[in-house]
């Protein structure tokens, strides 16, 4: 009691101040005030029309057919994305802290004989007041590829499981098959001495010629005479696909058991009598023997998951105008959707 009015009744008068009512609604406002009146999102426009042209160009140059529909709006999408990282970079300053931009552009200037004689650092800075910096697509691809790498580091990828592993090679056995491999060496003739590669090879049967004595009495064969543990596909690469499909049959009606001569086989080059040391019989894959390559394919598709999750949440912080293609609005087929990555 103080003045004969409660304690209270004089702190409420002290609080009746139309100055204090202000200061307190003012910072009340201040606080709600992104809530109420956000800032407007930075815009990432549509492609023009001769940047959409150029994507098509390229990909009937490595195609060798027109985009459909669908691959177009893939593509542009992919695109657009490139540019929101691109933005995003920008706006973390990454190009003012890479070294590798750093150098890229005090050679570009350099190159365009620009600030000749200044210091590196005044050279830096000259070329991104010129903008040098947002017309190089060595820069602009270095951009993107540190946003990519700060999306994972913020949102990094799941590591795969022993659960993972297994359930990739149970459903991944046909793929994982081992080929059949073949360690030889072999004697060459080419196709105009054809008709006396038997009477030669007669005689070394005849006199038990080891191999390196017997390659003597035939030519040179330019991918080499020896050959370890090769698989149909390296082989095919050397000799032909005839040649393989020659092997494989001769191994067959041979039942290898013990080194042996195999032949004559025919190549694209000519004939080949082999001396085979190893045959192994294509089986199926044990887990040891593959587990490593699982291992980097499941992190491999973990990370890209990862990463167009988190490219697909960065996206709700831009404005992604829509994109048309003459007339017609594209709606990409392989986006993520964000509330899918949660």
């Amino acid at each position: 009691m103080v003045n004969g009015k409660p304690a209270r009744w004089r702190w409420a008068a002290k609080l009746n101040k139309p100055w204090l009512h202000f200061m307190v609604l003012g910072a009340v406002l201040f606080q709600l005030q992104p809530v109420f009146w956000p800032e407007p999102k930075t815009v990432i426009p549509p492609l023009s029309e001769a940047r959409i042209s150029t994507l098509q160009e390229q990909w009937l140059a490595s195609t060798g057919r027109q985009p459909t529909i669908e691959q177009t709006a893939n593509f542009i999408a992919l695109a657009r994305d490139r540019d929101m990282l691109l933005q995003r970079a920008l706006e973390l300053k990454f190009h003012l802290q890479d070294p590798v931009i750093y150098q890229r552009l005090i050679r570009n200037m350099n190159f365009l004989q620009l600030g000749e004689g200044l210091p590196e650092a005044e050279l830096f800075h000259q070329a991104l007041s010129m903008g040098l910096h947002l017309d190089d697509e060595v820069v602009k691809r270095r951009l993107i590829q540190l946003m990519e790498q700060q999306l994972l580091a913020d949102s990094p990828a799941t590591q795969p499981s022993a659960a993972d592993i297994a359930a990739a090679f149970a459903t991944r056995q046909a793929e994982l098959r081992r080929p059949p491999v073949y360690s030889f060496e072999h004697l060459f003739f080419t196709s105009d001495q054809a008709a006396e590669a038997a009477a030669i090879f007669a005689t070394i049967a005849a006199q038990k010629l080891d191999v390196r004595s017997a390659r003597q009495l035939g030519s040179p064969f330019m991918q080499g005479h020896q050959f370890t543990r090769q698989t149909p596909n390296q082989l095919a690469r050397n000799f032909g696909k005839g040649f393989v499909m020659g092997l494989e049959q001769a191994v067959n009606q041979s039942r290898m058991t013990q080194p042996q001569w195999l032949g004559p086989i025919a190549s694209a080059y000519g004939l080949h009598y082999l001396w085979l040391t190893e045959f192994e019989p294509p089986h199926a894959a044990e887990l040891r023997e593959v587990e490593r390559q699982l291992i980097i394919d499941l992190e491999y598709a973990a990370e890209n998951r990862a990463l167009q999750c988190a490219i697909a949440m960065l996206r709700e912080h831009y404005d992604m105008q829509q994109q048309t293609l003459k007339g017609n609005e594209l709606t990409p087929t392989d986006g993520n959707d964000p509330q899918a990555c949660q």
